[in-house]
Protein backbone atom coordinates (compact mmCIF):
# COMPACT_ATOMS: atom_id res chain seq x y z
CA UNK A 1 0.00 0.00 0.00
CA UNK A 2 1.27 3.60 -0.66
CA UNK A 3 1.81 5.88 1.64
CA UNK A 4 0.14 9.46 1.93
CA UNK A 5 2.99 11.46 0.58
CA UNK A 6 2.96 9.10 -2.55
CA UNK A 7 -0.91 8.97 -3.19
CA UNK A 8 -0.36 12.66 -3.80
CA UNK A 9 2.54 12.91 -5.47
CA UNK A 10 0.36 10.60 -8.12
CA UNK A 11 -2.61 12.99 -7.81
CA UNK A 12 -0.34 15.83 -8.52
CA UNK A 13 1.03 14.62 -11.15
CA UNK A 14 -2.21 13.09 -12.79
CA UNK A 15 -3.61 17.01 -12.52
CA UNK A 16 -0.98 18.17 -13.98
CA UNK A 17 -0.89 16.18 -17.00
CA UNK A 18 -4.92 16.48 -17.48
CA UNK A 19 -4.22 20.36 -17.19
CA UNK A 20 -1.49 20.28 -19.71
CA UNK A 21 -3.49 18.37 -22.46
CA UNK A 22 -6.62 21.36 -21.39
CA UNK A 23 -4.55 24.26 -22.46
CA UNK A 24 -3.50 22.12 -25.70
CA UNK A 25 -6.63 21.76 -26.53
CA UNK A 26 -7.31 25.61 -26.29
CA UNK A 27 -4.57 26.11 -28.42
CA UNK A 28 -5.59 23.69 -30.92
CA UNK A 29 -9.03 24.94 -31.10
CA UNK A 30 -7.48 28.93 -31.19
CA UNK A 31 -5.28 27.86 -34.30
CA UNK A 32 -8.37 26.43 -36.15
CA UNK A 33 -10.76 29.64 -35.39
CA UNK A 34 -7.78 31.58 -36.48
CA UNK A 35 -7.68 29.77 -39.64
CA UNK A 36 -11.54 29.99 -40.24
CA UNK A 37 -11.60 33.45 -40.21
CA UNK A 38 -8.16 33.56 -42.29
CA UNK A 39 -10.40 31.55 -44.97
CA UNK A 40 -13.37 33.74 -44.60
CA UNK A 41 -11.67 36.91 -45.45
CA UNK A 42 -9.88 34.92 -48.13
CA UNK A 43 -6.56 34.40 -47.25
CA UNK A 44 -4.25 31.96 -49.43
CA UNK A 45 -3.49 28.53 -47.98
CA UNK A 46 -0.05 28.86 -47.42
CA UNK A 47 -0.38 32.11 -45.58
CA UNK A 48 -2.93 29.91 -43.10
CA UNK A 49 -0.37 27.43 -42.70
CA UNK A 50 2.29 29.96 -41.70
CA UNK A 51 0.49 31.86 -39.29
CA UNK A 52 -2.03 28.90 -37.99
CA UNK A 53 1.05 26.11 -37.70
CA UNK A 54 -2.22 23.61 -38.40
CA UNK A 55 -0.96 21.29 -41.76
CA UNK A 56 -2.52 22.02 -45.11
CA UNK A 57 -4.36 18.72 -44.51
CA UNK A 58 -6.16 20.48 -41.56
CA UNK A 59 -6.68 23.28 -43.29
CA UNK A 60 -8.52 21.92 -46.17
CA UNK A 61 -9.99 20.06 -43.97
CA UNK A 62 -11.86 23.51 -42.56
CA UNK A 63 -11.74 24.61 -45.96
CA UNK A 64 -14.17 21.82 -46.74
CA UNK A 65 -16.50 22.03 -44.27
CA UNK A 66 -17.10 25.77 -44.59
CA UNK A 67 -17.68 25.31 -48.18
CA UNK A 68 -20.41 22.92 -47.19
CA UNK A 69 -22.23 25.09 -44.76
CA UNK A 70 -22.52 27.87 -47.74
Amino acid sequence: MFDKHADEAIEAEIWLKAEAKGREEGREQEREQMALDMLADSEPVEKIVKYSHLSLEKILELKAEMEKIK
